[in-house]
């Protein structure tokens, strides 16, 4: 079942990279299909040891570069962790996350309330608001029981 969903969000993005005129390759699709399989919002270092297990020539750039791509397309998102390298997402669904200040672990955070804040159609400082996403800390419950 887990793995029919994962290869339903690959075939879309065949499909949607197909539509945006960008060469799908083996490697690009092993390199989303890494990100698609996870909610653990993976760093580019990573998803580049999962994928030279099976593509040993592959290099970390062009991971960065294709991650990079993939971004700027809109088929993925980027979740800037505090200070920390950017994690990536597959998941394109509205969503925020909260990051855990002592083990960096990022998790999705659903939350309607979130999703209804009043500052769409106003204009900060020279801005003019588009879309918001939130990134929440705390401490998660592990490392608040080590």
């Amino acid at each position: 079942m887990v793995s029919m969903m994962i290869q339903e969000k690959v075939n879309k993005f065949i499909g949607r990279s197909k539509e945006l005129g960008i060469k799908v390759t083996p490697q690009r699709i092993a390199i989303y299909k890494e990100l698609a399989s996870t909610d653990q919002h993976p760093s580019t270092e990573t998803i580049y040891k999962k994928i030279k297990d099976y593509y040993p020539n592959i290099s970390l750039t062009t991971v960065y570069r294709t991650l990079e791509t993939f971004e700027k397309l809109g088929l993925i998102s980027v979740v800037n962790v505090l200070y920390n390298a950017a994690r990536y997402d597959a998941n394109l669904d509205p969503h925020h996350h909260i990051v855990c200040t002592e083990c960096k672990k990022v998790e999705d955070v659903y939350d309607e309330s979130l999703n209804n804040l009043d500052i769409s159609n106003k204009t900060l400082g020279d801005y003019k608001v588009e879309g918001y996403s939130l990134l929440l800390s705390g401490v998660c419950t592990s490392c608040r029981s080590n």
